[in-house]
């Protein structure tokens, strides 16, 4: 077959690949994009969208059980595990209308199928395709599940977020192993649904990446749900015991359940795409990038997962926008994830941007928090745990953390004020509409207002009053 040569070739149609081809060809360019599975990838075939569907069904289940903190009788919902599967995989059909193929063909794009591996600088070659040529690639490969070598664990067999949406009956007891964002959500649905289930986690927390108060409310939602929690726990190897998966810690602990989820992070996707023949260089499987996402040959860029850095839909969109940038244009962008805000869908949610409490405050911030057990919109919906966090400098907030109801939507206020330099006493003097979760956010502004109106400013405006008066 003929070589076919392009201005731009995306490897990977995850977020990253397709938003990169998309935006090449938005400004012209002849685009190719290579997939060996679906469009969408993770994020919609075995991601953010499945997950979020079962959260919903999960979270209905677990306020029918709890109506009674409305007045109302609390109804034990029938667990129909199995509809609540193909609820969700009806939903993930229709977003994926979205990446259909033909969409990005009508746009102009050569969407390719297979295997893809480099041939040499600047070219590819495409199982049932042929050869591929460019001057500027993309490497948006992603990532995928990595589970720890503990043996015997292999042979037990065990579920991860890739293979959980294909099962129809969920198992009486599930033991997850890892304790950071996907192993909890899975957890909470599985509980929800009506699994017994038991979260082991290595380190002394859960949510390691999160400030430790946070990650406390969190864990005793958790337990007030009935899930087990166990942290700091070294597992040394995975048994068979008749229908049952046993994980065996290293201080003789044992944890039987029917089924194992193994929730302990993902690596990059790259053992196919032989690197070495095009001198792309990379670590632990991740292609390594500069700030401006160019890779050590020159041409080729890479963006989303299969870089090793922050794992997210939205960081994926940001780094591909980069590349197109970068790739088309003579004016460089470099990559700054200083405000990327990230959600945990758990309940309460976790949603963070910037710097964690403690580094801000290394830096001369000072904390200010309010609680949603005190902001009236949160008492008439019943849905008190969590708050409002802002450590702020001289008003310029260094990190915010929301960790409550719907904390994902309102901790964008917060994002938006970081990105456009947006102080605290401007939120302060916000009108926002009440009653409102959101308006927790302009209590917190309010309260770093107060502290400083406490200082010799307040000293000073005591005076400027009494004299007029």
């Amino acid at each position: 077959m003929a070589e076919r040569e392009y201005d731009f070739i995306a490897v990977g149609g995850g977020t990253a690949g397709l938003v990169s081809a998309v935006g090449a060809r938005i400004f012209g360019a002849r685009v190719a994009l290579v997939e060996r599975e679906a469009l969408g990838g993770d994020c919609l075939w075995t991601g953010c969208v499945p997950s979020k569907a079962l959260i919903a069904s999960a979270r209905l289940a677990h306020r029918m059980r709890h109506a009674e903190r409305l007045g109302l009788r609390g109804a034990a919902p029938a667990h129909a595990f199995r509809e609540v599967m193909l609820r969700m995989r009806a939903v993930r059909e229709r977003v994926s209308e979205h990446d259909d193929p033909e969409r990005f063909r009508r746009m102009g794009i050569d969407v390719l199928e297979g295997v893809a591996r480099f041939a040499g600088r600047g070219r590819i070659e495409v199982d049932g395709v042929g050869a591929l040529r460019s001057r500027r690639i993309v490497i948006a490969t992603g990532s995928v599940p990595a589970a720890p070598p503990i043996p015997g664990l292999e042979e037990a067999g065990y579920l991860t977020h890739r293979t959980a949406f294909d099962q129809d009956a969920l198992a009486p007891s599930i033991t997850i192993v890892g304790g950071g964002p996907i192993g909890l959500e899975f957890a909470q649905v599985y509980a929800r649904l009506g699994s017994r289930v038991t979260i082991v986690e290595l380190l002394p927390r859960l949510l390691p990446r999160e400030d430790p108060d946070v990650a406390e409310v969190v864990h005793s939602a958790f337990v007030a749900e009935g899930i087990a929690v166990e942290t700091g726990v070294q597992v040394i190897r995975v048994e068979r015991q008749h229908a049952e998966k046993v994980v065996v810690a290293e201080d003789g602990r044992r944890f039987a359940a029917a089924e194992l989820f193994v929730a302990t992070g993902r690596r990059p996707e790259t053992a196919s795409l032989a690197l070495e023949r095009a001198g792309i260089e990379a670590e632990r499987s991740a292609v390594q990038v500069n700030d401006r996402l160019e890779t050590s040959a020159r041409g080729v860029w890479a963006a989303g997962d299969v870089t090793g850095g922050l794992q997210f839909t939205h960081v994926a969109d940001y780094m591909a926008k980069v590349v197109v940038q970068n790739a088309l244009f003579p004016l460089r962008k470099r990559a700054d994830y200083s405000k990327v805000p990230w959600v945990t869908y758990t309940d309460p949610e976790v949603a963070h941007v910037g710097l964690s409490q403690e580094e801000a405050e290394s830096r001369g911030a000072t904390t200010h928090r309010y609680p949603f057990a005190d902001l009236d919109r949160a008492i008439v919906d019943a849905e008190t745990a969590g708050y409002v966090k802002i450590s702020a400098r001289r008003g310029h907030i260094l990190g915010a953390t929301v960790v409550g109801p719907t904390a994902g939507e309102l901790l964008m206020p917060l994002v938006l004020a970081m990105q456009h330099g947006i102080r605290l006493p401007s939120l302060s003097a916000t009108i926002f509409p009440y009653p409102t979760l959101v308006e927790g956010v302009k209590r917190t502004a309010d309260a770093f207002q107060r502290a400083r109106l406490e200082g010799a400013a307040a000293k000073l405006l005591k005076r400027v009053v009494r004299w007029r008066l």
